[in-house]
């Protein structure tokens, strides 16, 4: 077969590669709040008071971006896609991005209440919505908030003040689930027996496949031994019943003060929290980001530096990758990283907890300081794979970014690392199509060279130059016994790979029988051993038989033919 060789792709990055902004506020100051990830990144959704879409009146509504084509849906719609008469909140997306549930006040969507909050599913594809927050058909008598949804979308986790969605419910708010395919509603805020919670729990989140729920509450009837009158963190497992405490310190002692915001890894292992209790040694009593294991109750400050010295100020709303390696977080300390002067009101972060290496997100690409007051509410949502990291700031982070509304920034983590070299140009990506080949190299024109093994016919490379300017590179293409050395020119400036046909390249076979086809351009082909058969096509080529008995077809262009021996 013969050797392949084509740029699929090639860019020279940016600043807008490590931070860039997928939704402004509009000119009227609204914002652009909440966003939540599709499990694999592609999607974001988010809730708006701006009139994105035709026909949109001044509610509060949750669409869904596409973010590889920036396609946008108005999620809160009635089936006919009759937008919602009032506020929409809260939209949280499956893991492929088709189902969403969101909280609304809207009358018009299905059957809810007349004045309720109620919470609502939607199928993207079909349009179908579903009343969540209902009792077989009878509509929730209390509001119900905050949803989320199962990676398959079939489970959805709410709280709700409600009393009429299982018998005997106390009027405190509760933790539900609800299975949209078959109707059935349980009250997760139970103790193992199944007695309600003697007071209102919130803020639940689970595993993607549904079986672990993590929720705070006041309750002190959940689980043995609750005495601290504080929100305390718990883990319901849903499969058995079991429920225990995760906001302890690495003995099983109770804090002195409020957990709330948890989450979960996806394995139901790692437990994500805020407190201000005083749950590891040296504690200083500021709201910190913990993280319990429920394997062996260790309990470690997320929220530190990364020589591990914890944050001089509070630090909130954590959001965690699918296997709890990586955690995003607000905070108000200055001294997570070097240089942070903002404090309050506060910064996004992203910690591994696997090297303990942190970096600031909420800052432009060159990781200078922002201008313009990001607020409190700094939320982030990190993707599954802990690559992407959405979050909201009035700050002016990007190029043409003249307000100081709210709006959704998005970080590429890979890109953090390299954010020098990125912002000065100096960071290119390089996609080549290379047919059937098994090694593909490319000498960078700077002393340095990169190898890597082909898959599904390209081959991807990047790399940081230390200068700008043009570049003289080589790519090498091996197949079998054949190698074909091209000459290419990087021009930093526009962002180019071209092939530099003011160069000739060179195509070599093996000591048995090949067959060598040149190209359009000016070649070298050796065919070296064996009986080969070498073909110029068009450009002025040069054709060397080598030993054995050879074949040689200059065919177009002014080419000079060696036979050899043979």
């Amino acid at each position: 077969m013969p050797l392949t060789l084509s740029v699929q792709s090639f860019r020279r990055l940016d600043g807008t590669s490590v931070i860039s902004q997928v939704l402004a506020g509009d000119e009227t100051g609204n914002p652009f709040d909440y966003p939540s990830f599709s499990a694999d990144g592609r999607y974001v959704a988010f809730q708006t008071a701006a009139n994105l879409t035709s026909g949109d009146v001044e509610f509060v509504d949750v669409f869904r971006m596409d973010l590889a084509t920036g396609a946008l849906v108005k999620i809160s719609t009635a089936a006919d896609g009759t937008g919602g008469n009032q506020n929409s909140t809260s939209v949280q997306l499956s893991a492929d991005g088709r189902y969403a549930v969101f909280a609304s006040h809207a009358t018009n969507l299905g059957s809810g209440g007349p004045t309720s909050s109620d919470i609502f599913w939607k199928d993207l594809v079909t349009g179908e919505v579903r009343l969540v927050s209902s009792a077989q058909w009878t509509g929730a008598d209390g509001n119900s908030y905050a949803p989320q949804i199962s990676a398959d979308g079939r489970y959805v986790l709410f709280e709700s003040s409600a009393t009429n969605l299982v018998p005997g419910d106390p009027a405190s708010q509760d933790i539900f689930l609800k299975d949209v395919v078959t109707n059935a509603i349980v009250r997760v805020s139970a103790s193992a027996s199944g007695e309600g919670g003697n007071a209102s729990s919130f803020n639940a989140q689970f595993t993607p496949d549904g079986r672990f729920v993590v929720f705070e509450s006041r309750a002190d009837n959940l689980v043995a031994g609750d005495t601290n009158g504080d929100l305390d963190v718990f883990v319901k497992d849903l499969t058995t019943g079991a429920i225990s405490r995760a906001s302890t310190d690495a003995n099983g002692g109770e804090g002195d003060g409020d957990s709330l915001n948890a989450r979960i890894s996806a394995d139901g292992r790692y437990v994500f929290f805020q407190s201000d209790a005083a749950l590891v040694p040296g504690d200083t009593g500021t709201f910190d980001i913990f993280r319990k294991d429920l394997t062996d109750g260790s309990i470690v400050k997320v929220s530190a530096s990364a020589n591990g010295e914890g944050g001089n100020g509070n630090s909130f709303f954590a959001s965690v990758s699918a296997d709890g390696r990586y955690v995003t977080f607000t905070s108000q300390a200055t001294n997570l990283v070097p240089g942070d002067p903002s404090g309050f009101p506060g910064d996004v972060f992203l910690k591994d907890l696997q090297t303990g290496a942190i970096a600031r997100l909420s800052v432009r690409a060159d990781g200078s300081e922002g201008d313009g007051n990001p607020g409190l509410d700094l939320r982030s949502q990190i993707s599954a794979d802990g690559r992407y990291v959405a979050f909201q700031s009035s700050s002016r982070l990007v190029p043409g970014d003249e307000d100081f509304a709210s709006d959704i920034f998005l970080v590429d983590a890979a890109y953090l690392p390299h954010r020098q070299a990125i912002v000065e140009g100096r960071y290119v990506e390089a996609k080549l199509g290379v047919g059937a080949a098994s090694r593909v190299s490319i000498a960078w024109g700077d002393g340095t060279a990169s190898t890597v093994t082909p898959s599904l016919g390209s081959a991807s490379f990047s790399h940081i130059y230390a200068s700008s300017g043009t570049k003289a590179a080589l790519v090498t293409v091996k197949q079998g016994a054949q190698t074909w050395v091209v000459p290419y020119k990087v021009d930093l400036a526009a962002g180019t790979l071209a092939r530099n046909t003011a160069l000739i390249d060179t195509l070599s076979g093996g000591a048995a029988a090949d067959a060598l086809t040149g190209d359009a351009f000016a070649n070298r082909l050796y065919g070296n051993s064996g009986s080969d058969r070498l073909y110029g096509r068009s450009g002025n080529d040069t054709l060397a038989g080598g030993l054995g008995h050879d074949r040689l077809y200059g065919e177009a262009g002014n080419d000079t033919l060696d036979g050899g021996y043979g």
